[in-house]
């Protein structure tokens, strides 16, 4: 009887050890995803800023640098093909830039 009694307290604290192991699974899913829609929200806030600032730039006929082109572009990319960005940024370039 005793094996049979550990057997089953063995058993029973293994169930609940998955159990709460599925809980905080769960939880910590949650809170990641949480903090990647916040961070993937703050990275398109900031290639807005810099994408803004440069067509700005453009349009005043100021003088950009080569480096600041390849960047406009690979955050223009970036903004729409990984972010899903499509907002004024997108009818601005395509007025200012060309597709």
């Amino acid at each position: 009887m005793d094996i049979i009694d550990l057997v089953i307290k063995v058993a029973s604290f293994l169930s609940a050890l998955g159990v709460i192991a599925l809980f905080i699974n769960k939880i910590v899913k949650k809170l990641l995803n949480e903090l990647h829609h916040k961070i993937n929200e703050l990275e398109k806030n900031q290639c807005k800023n810099y994408l803004v600032n440069f067509l700005a730039s453009i349009e005043k006929n100021e003088k950009v640098t080569e480096c600041q082109k390849i960047m406009a572009y690979e955050m223009y990319d970036h903004y729409i093909k990984d972010l899903k960005g499509n907002s004024f940024i997108k009818d601005k370039w395509e007025r200012t830039i060309g597709k």
